[in-house]
């Protein structure tokens, strides 16, 4: 066989696919890991870390409800230790539990949906991003793709009781525990009505729905009686959710007029969508409406129509929906928000790709949006949509580009830009640098030793001992030092990591030149990367 054929069949395989995502996924996991982001991340990992030492508990705290968070976290801290990689593997697992899921899903039945699915997943950067984070978004785009098609499966009629039964608790049980991931798995609730109402209609599956409905009652009364048992209020989740939102949201916001939304109740939505890349798999979704004869929407046993209305329903409610029932607030408008929604994006995409055809008007329609969507984005996000622009453009005019598995190759090649950047540009927040000087320097197990650092550290450094912080060790904000007062310290040490102090997100004002000058005599110790320690001599020793 020709070295272009068998190239050719290589990169129609679903598993070439399958593979090729997993092993990006890894190198990204590896080469772009920045540690901690010393935000929500921390607070699931204290939480693991209370579980393993028996010291959990309610504390108020929105995430501390997310028990499959940090549950299964715990048990890695337990079996391998508490660290970084530990701390960032389940996130992980759920990520490569994803593909496998689309894979094994259509692989046999529409394997070159499957191959689109899994690159537009795959290489999309902010997926990648969460992946290797203390976060629950990826895990909640596990249990949320399981549940869709634990779904799929059953909008046919199954073959036995037992099918059904069993189908219908394990859809109860994976809801219950993308519930106790994450709340926004309430944005599935509506298309699960759409397939139940079309189940009813039809009279197919009534076991399924009796045994999901029956199972998912039980699990909801056990979890209201516990919560109820050990908080004193049946729904203490949904209390602290509540106060968070109003914590978070200004008594202007509330008394706003409502045609203040209007923007990101109309185009708000489609210009977040082509800047944070999401628009290349809506883009190719989207031509689910150009298919010609195409099965009618209403009938969920057919694939196309099950993940158009997937789609559909689960969009609506996050595009117009509220984040509160005391006041209207829209769903923040950032990519780890629509994780949930992944799935039944890109299989839709690749099923509308796989029914769509080569046909030369689709290339002309596919050059017009990606051109579009490149102006509207601006920026640097024209490596995301410029190069499957060009290459639909030239398509349209030359016939032999006119193949599905050379447009896969150009938008994975595409996608895989920003990622690769994030691979390769130096660490931001240094985090490997700062461990690897804490260990070496500040682990002194006698003497008594105070530590100055930035506002961020200080709240966060009991991650870099293990939430084991040494009882002799005193750490304190730069603002607290004072060389005229005396204290019974042996050593005084000065921690600045500059990638805390620059981090854009953390929006620090400090920066070394402003901190030094407090500390004239101070004398650096060590250096790694951008994270500096400086030691003060003893007459400058507060």
């Amino acid at each position: 066989m020709p070295v272009l054929l068998r190239l050719q069949k290589l990169l129609q395989s679903p598993l070439f696919w399958f593979l090729a995502t997993s092993a990006f996924t890894l190198l990204y996991y590896f080469a772009a890991h920045e540690g901690f982001y010393f935000g929500d991340d921390y607070s699931y990992s204290l939480y693991a870390h209370q579980l393993l030492q028996g010291t959990y508990h309610l504390d108020e705290y929105v995430f501390c409800h997310r028990f499959m968070v940090f549950v299964p976290t715990a048990l890695f801290y337990w079996l391998w230790g508490m660290n970084i990689y530990t701390t960032t593997l389940w996130p992980l697992l759920c990520t490569l539990g994803t593909y496998l899921l689309l894979f094994l899903t259509f692989r046999r039945t529409h394997p070159s949906a499957t191959s689109w699915a899994l690159v537009l997943l795959g290489f999309y950067y902010f997926q990648l991003n969460t992946s290797n984070y203390l976060y629950p978004d990826n895990i909640l785009l596990f249990f949320s793709a399981a549940c869709l098609l634990v779904l799929y499966k059953a909008r046919s009629p199954l073959p036995n009781k037992s099918a059904k039964i069993g189908l219908g608790l394990l859809f109860a049980t994976l809801n219950l525990l993308a519930f106790l991931t994450k709340e926004t798995i309430v944005y599935a609730v509506p298309f699960y009505g759409c397939v139940f109402l079309y189940h009813i209609y039809s009279r197919k599956n009534r076991w399924f729905w009796v045994t999901a409905a029956v199972s998912g009652a039980t699990f909801l009364f056990l979890y209201f009686y516990l919560y109820a048992f050990y908080t004193g209020h049946a729904f203490q989740r949904f209390i602290d959710i509540q106060n968070a939102g109003l914590a978070d949201t200004s008594s202007t916001f509330i008394s706003q007029p409502f045609i203040s939304h209007l923007p990101r109740l109309t185009y708000g939505p489609i210009l977040f969508f082509i800047g944070s890349g999401l628009a290349i798999p809506l883009i190719f979704a989207a031509l689910y409406f150009f298919i010609p004869a195409k099965p009618k929407l209403i009938n969920l046993q057919h694939p196309l129509s099950f993940w158009a209305v997937a789609t559909l329903a689960m969009l609506l409610p996050i595009w117009v929906g509220s984040v509160s029932l005391g006041y209207y607030k829209p769903m923040p408008l950032l990519p780890r928000m629509f994780h949930p929604l992944l799935p039944a994006f890109c299989v839709l995409a690749g099923l509308s790709i796989e029914r769509i055809g080569e046909k030369r008007w689709i290339y002309a329609l596919l050059a017009i949006l990606f051109a579009l969507s490149a102006y509207l984005a601006g920026g640097v996000m024209w490596t995301l949509y410029l190069p499957p622009m060009l290459f639909f453009l030239v398509a349209f005019f030359w016939p032999v580009l006119r193949k599905a598995w050379l447009a896969l190759c150009v938008v994975a090649l595409a996608q895989a830009v920003r990622p690769a950047y994030f691979m390769l540009k130096p660490t931001v927040s240094y985090y490997f640098e700062q461990k690897n000087i804490v260990d070496q320097h500040l682990a002194h197990p006698e003497g008594n030793y105070t530590v100055y650092m930035d506002s961020t550290m200080l709240r966060r450094h009991p991650f870099f001992y293990g939430f084991k912080v040494p009882s002799n060790y005193t750490f304190k904000g730069y603002a607290a030092f004072d060389h005229h007062l005396t204290a019974p310290t042996d050593t005084t040490f000065l921690l600045i990591n500059n990638g805390v102090l620059e981090h854009p997100e953390l929006m620090m004002q400090l920066r070394e030149k402003d901190i030094l000058p407090f500390f004239p005599t101070a004398k650096l110790l060590d250096q790694k990367g951008k994270v500096k320690l400086y030691y003060l001599p003893q007459k400058q020793q507060p």
